[in-house]
Order: structure tokens, then sequence, then C-alpha cells
């Protein structure tokens, strides 16, 4: 789950992870219509009393403005520009939550006719999400492949990082020397996940092309003092 969500169509062509199954076409319309002011009043309801930080006290501290004076969504006509095609879907009240995940999920479809194809209609530009770090997820898969338990969310890190297909000694090398610089910034390696793709839906061209996709697990050995110097050094 996650607080903020970017969205792109365009980049590399490749596979993407695997995700959890969604709600049919008709229920993603019902739920992308629901007005956000709705949704931001219930997030209100439910989680204001125990947060101290928030996108909306901000926003009201800097403009000097109440929040109930601050405008609900971002959004404004007068900025429409022809471009890629990138969306945004957040919670002004920093709360993760999956209804935000759903929401981009449609979205990203929505944008389908902004992403170019070529002659091979299952070839394109390629789309994804991205957003923030799901640290159950990312806690249960480090006890499944390392057997360890992850440190407190903001002490460790995990990068996603494409390799070549077909030479594995030059994969082992480079694995190599990214583990030599984490040890020299003074972090300590956990491990590396393969991670599990589905790309029945790609064409000839990008599965011919197609990275392979791993990720690092490091953590902050107390070299670093705050979350702020730990995220510096990433």
């Amino acid at each position: 789950s996650s607080s903020r969500i970017g969205l792109s169509r365009g980049g590399i062509s490749g596979s993407r992870p695997l995700r959890g199954s969604g709600s049919s076409g008709s229920n993603h319309a019902a739920r992308v219509s629901t007005p956000m002011s709705s949704i931001h009043r219930g997030l209100h309801h439910q989680f204001q009393p125990s947060l101290s930080y928030s996108t909306e006290r901000i926003v009201s501290l800097r403009s000097g403005k109440d929040v109930k004076d601050i405008p609900k969504t971002m959004y404004s006509a007068d900025r429409e520009t022809e471009n890629c095609g990138v969306g945004l879907v957040a919670s002004l009240k920093s709360v993760p939550s999956r209804r935000v995940v759903e929401q981009a999920d449609e979205m990203l479809v929505r944008m389908s006719h902004r992403g170019g194809c070529g002659c091979d209609p299952a070839s394109g530009d390629g789309a994804g999400m991205l957003f923030g770090m799901p640290d159950s997820f990312m806690r249960s898969k480090a006890k499944e492949v390392f057997g360890v338990e992850l440190p407190k969310q903001g002490e460790y890190a995990v990068a996603n990082i494409f390799f070549a297909p077909g030479n594995e000694e030059a994969m082992g090398d480079n694995k190599g020397r990214v583990e030599r610089l984490v040890k020299e910034r003074g972090l300590t390696t956990i491990g590396w996940r393969p991670v599990p793709v589905d790309n029945s839906m790609l064409g000839r061209d990008p599965v011919e092309s197609e990275p392979i996709t791993e990720q690092l697990f490091v953590t902050n050995n107390g070299k670093y003092a705050t979350t702020r110097q730990f995220e510096q050094e990433l």
C-alpha cells in the first residue's frame, strides 16, 4: 500500500512484477467516479486524530490558510497540455492505503491510449507504477527468501536492479561490484531476491530483450544516525 503513486506510460518495454487480482471494470469505474473530496473526508475522520504530519498541514502552515480553505484537488483545466500520459493519485493526509493503489491501477489502464505501439499490438512503450515501500510485503519476502527479520521501516532499503539476459558471468561480476559499493558506504547487504514476473502479454521483441530483475536488500547498520542521512546515502 502507499500514500502516493506516480504512473507513467512510456519508457522501456519489459515485464512487470506480478500484482494481486483486481475488481471488474464496472466496479473500477464506480470507484474512480467517487469525488475525491468524499475520500478525503473519510480519511480525515478515520485517521486524523493519530496523525502529526500531513500534506494538508504543511500547506496550511506555509500558506497561512486554514485546512478547510485549502483546495481539495490540484487539478486545473488551465494546465491541460499535450504530453506523455502521467497520472498521480495521493492521500493528502499522507496515509498509506490499498484504495490509492487500486485507483492508480485503474488510472493506468485508462491511459492505454497514450502508450505508443508498433506493428505488433503486443509491443509498446511499456507502462508501470511507482509507489512507496510496501513494508509488510518486503518483510514477508525477506523472511521467506533470506530467513531474516528486517529492521524498522526507514532502516532498510530495496533496490530493483535490471541485468542483461544471457550472461550469468557478467551478472555475477556486476552483483559483486554493487555489493562492494554497498560495503564501502557502510551499509550491509542482506541478499538478492529474483523477482517473479508475468511476461505472457508481451510481444516477440520485448520478450527477446526482457531484462532479468532482482531486488537487492540492504540495511543501515548504525552508521547513519537519521533516516534522512540514510536516504541521502542511498
